[in-house]
């Protein structure tokens, strides 16, 4: 009898079967469509339910069913098994469902919780940066712990625009990410929803991601962590009112490559033997400096543009960087521009990606030289800066036409016969009786700068040509110029934009030399005459000069 019985429930089993295969659902032939509703903890079942189509499954918690765990707390549940989506019972069922329980563990979070981040608008953030190390005080980064849960917190002013984090830090201010090495990280995939903050990714795959503010104002932010789970734990925002305004002044700022290169020589990259800090005694002039070419108010606004040589597997950012009192130089938090931040790019893209992990620097793929233009906005109602990178493969600048001048001048009648610069031999009255053609051209600045004229050259993509009369002491170079505003300097100057000085010649005819004091790779004049100086850039873009007396 028993034995018919579970035959006559395996007939039916199989039918029931059949039917949803056919209707793809879990149903009853002719019956009303039911889900079933899985409950778990990890990969361990808790319990199911069978719920008719649009209705809720039966509220529980675990220990409903008889089920708990030893030194861990039900914490509630949740549609995912990395507890970034909260699940409820009021959720009308429509299919088949899991649904994750979290638990939170008894022992206790000893770690020293810090905020790090970044603020353009000026705020504490700014101060405390992203790699600050425990900062004490009334600014300081110090999250205070509840004596008797999990729970961390700090009240801060924020401002539209600041990005944070929580972290681990050492005294040196290096990130632990590894919450099993005592180390941890905690982002937007915590961050409860709110209507002052929010952050892009929340799912546990897209690893840490920075909070970012759109509401200024004076906060109260509640970590809760715990000891053994990273995937447990929340970030609570409570607005208590509005932030005192703050003013930053932008007046001195400059852009400048900031970042780190496996090159071993400068030739090769810009970035050689830097490590996210090169030792520099000034940054006024320096090779990682950008030209302010927009003539414009100094408050952190404008157009920069510079051209520098860079090596595969290179990594940077274009930063307003200061000299550290320890030496080397640190990117101002708030003024950092990534890859993100390149709108434009002639030439092909797969020169450059973007780093991984969770950072947005720009990483070299195809080493070469390259010209960076980053135009920098001010966005008012905020008070963040916001840049825009455009970047050009310098070859393809110099193969199309560009405007070549002669930036000069002549040297005074002291320096034209001192033993450490000019080296002449000529008496004074003679030097001074001479007129140079640089009179009025003051190295780009005057009314009467030299241009090249463009000619044809076999076997060059372009090229251009020009005859000067040079007297003694006339010193100069050749380029593509652009006139610079520097924030330290009240006159404009101008400076080779594209290309070198073209000063490097070997076979240069007597009168001409590129080997003399301070001139820094300049021509130098030593015999009057006239002579014919020819520039001609290559297929490739490589750029190279001729010189012949007359």
């Amino acid at each position: 009898m028993a034995k018919a019985r579970w035959r006559k429930v395996g007939l039916v089993s199989l039918v029931a079967a059949l039917c949803a295969a056919i209707l793809g659902i879990a149903t009853a032939c002719g019956g009303t469509t039911k889900y079933l509703v899985t409950f778990y903890d990890g990969e361990t079942v808790i319990a199911t339910q069978e719920v008719e189509e649009g209705q809720k499954a039966e509220s529980f918690v675990p220990s409903d069913k008889g089920y708990d765990k030893e030194n861990y707390e039900f914490a509630g549940w949740f549609a995912t098994s990395d507890f970034t989506h909260d699940w409820s019972f009021d959720t009308a069922i429509d299919r088949d469902t899991n649904v994750y329980s979290q638990w939170v563990s008894a022992a206790e979070d000893t770690r020293q919780w810090l905020i790090a981040g970044s603020s353009s608008a000026g705020g504490p953030l700014a101060a405390i940066g992203w790699n600050g190390g425990a900062i004490e005080g009334e600014n300081g980064n110090i999250l205070t712990k509840s004596p008797d849960k999990n729970e961390f917190t700090i009240t801060i002013d924020l401002y539209v625009g600041d990005q944070f984090q929580f972290c681990i830090q050492d005294a040196e201010g290096n990130w632990n990410t590894d919450d099993a090495q005592g180390g941890g990280a905690r982002g937007g995939q915590y961050l409860e929803a709110n209507e002052y903050m929010a952050a892009p990714g929340t799912g546990l795959g897209d690893g840490q991601v920075n909070i970012t503010v759109s509401v200024s104002g004076n906060y109260t932010l509640t970590l809760t962590t715990d000891a053994v789970d990273k995937n447990v734990g929340s970030i609570k925002v409570v607005r208590n009112g509005d932030a005192p305004e703050v003013t930053v002044d932008r007046s001195d700022y400059t852009w400048y490559i900031y970042g780190n290169s496996s090159a071993e020589s400068s030739a090769n990259s810009v970035l050689a033997g830097t490590n996210w800090g090169a030792n520099v005694e000034s940054l006024q002039y320096s090779a990682y400096e950008m030209f302010k070419i927009s003539d414009n108010a100094a408050d952190g606004t404008g157009v920069w543009m510079q051209t520098w040589t860079l090596s595969a597997g290179d990594e940077f950012l274009l930063a307003y960087c200061t000299l550290k009192e320890s030496g080397g130089i640190a990117a101002q938090d708030g003024t950092m521009f990534y890859y993100t931040d390149i709108v434009n790019f002639n030439g092909e893209e797969a020169n450059f990606k973007k780093a991984e992990g969770m950072g947005s620097n720009i990483v070299v793929v195809a080493g070469g030289t390259y010209t960076f233009t980053l135009e920098v906005t001010l966005d008012e109602a905020s008070g963040t800066l916001k840049g825009e990178i455009s970047v050009d493969r310098t070859a393809d600048i110099l193969t199309s036409e560009q405007e070549w001048k002669v930036l000069g001048g002549r040297l005074s009648y002291a320096d034209a016969v001192s033993e450490t610069v000019g080296k002449l031999t000529i008496g004074q009255e003679e030097y001074e009786g001479k007129t140079s053609v640089f009179a009025d051209n003051s190295f780009g600045v005057g009314s009467d700068v030299q241009v090249l004229q463009k000619i044809e050259l076999s076997g060059a993509a372009v090229a251009y040509e020009i005859t000067l009369d040079l007297v003694e002491g006339d010193y100069f170079y050749l380029c593509i110029p652009v006139e610079v505003y520097a924030p330290y300097r009240t006159d404009v100057y101008c400076t080779p934009a594209y290309t070198s000085k073209l000063a490097t010649n070997d076979a240069l005819p007597q009168g001409i030399t590129n080997d003399w004091g301070w001139g820094g790779g300049n021509f130098l004049c030593s015999r009057a005459g006239s002579y014919t100086f020819t520039v001609s850039v290559s297929e490739a873009g490589v750029p190279s000069l001729t010189v012949s007396a007359q």
